[in-house]
């Protein structure tokens, strides 16, 4: 059997057509939609790019965040400042210059499924009487029975 006979060929009314030119526009129809692919594919890519970016919160990828808030009181980190640098429950040092944001850790001022603040790790018990405390990584007064998503259950 000669190679011929296994290869069908193809005339020329078979093969695909070719795009043919916009002179207008100087380029091909093909050529136009394969751009418009690509620059919806770079686009959307970018996008979701940036999104993941603004939701990483600039930490390594760790369960902390490092956004902060507006300090209202210097550089307290938003607490009086009996409250500045006081240790937590469990002795966690409390850093003004890398606190998460209230926002960043959907801090609330009820608490959830009976775990609040007053029973986490990381509160700082009220100093002034004023019924509020704070928190050793996040900025801002916090309430007793109040929560967020960096609730760890103190053991002491």
């Amino acid at each position: 059997m000669d190679d011929d006979e296994r290869t069908p060929r193809r005339d020329a009314s078979e093969r695909p057509a070719r795009p043919t030119r916009n002179r207008d526009a100087g380029e091909t129809a093909e050529t136009d939609a394969g751009r418009t692919r690509r620059r919806f594919i770079w686009l959307t890519g970018t996008a979701a790019m940036a999104g993941l970016a603004g939701c990483s919160g600039g930490g390594g990828g760790g369960a902390e965040t490092t956004a902060t808030t507006t300090q209202s009181s210097g550089s307290t980190g938003g607490v009086p400042e009996a409250y500045a640098t006081a240790t937590s429950l469990d002795g966690t040092q409390r850093n003004p210059d890398s606190l998460s944001s209230q926002e960043a850790v959907s801090y609330q001022d009820e608490p959830s499924e009976g775990r609040q603040c007053s029973t986490c790790r990381y509160y700082i018990e009220d100093k002034n009487g004023d019924g509020a405390g704070a928190c050793a990584i996040v900025a801002g007064e916090i309430a007793p029975e109040g929560y967020c998503v960096s609730y760890v259950e103190y053991e002491g």
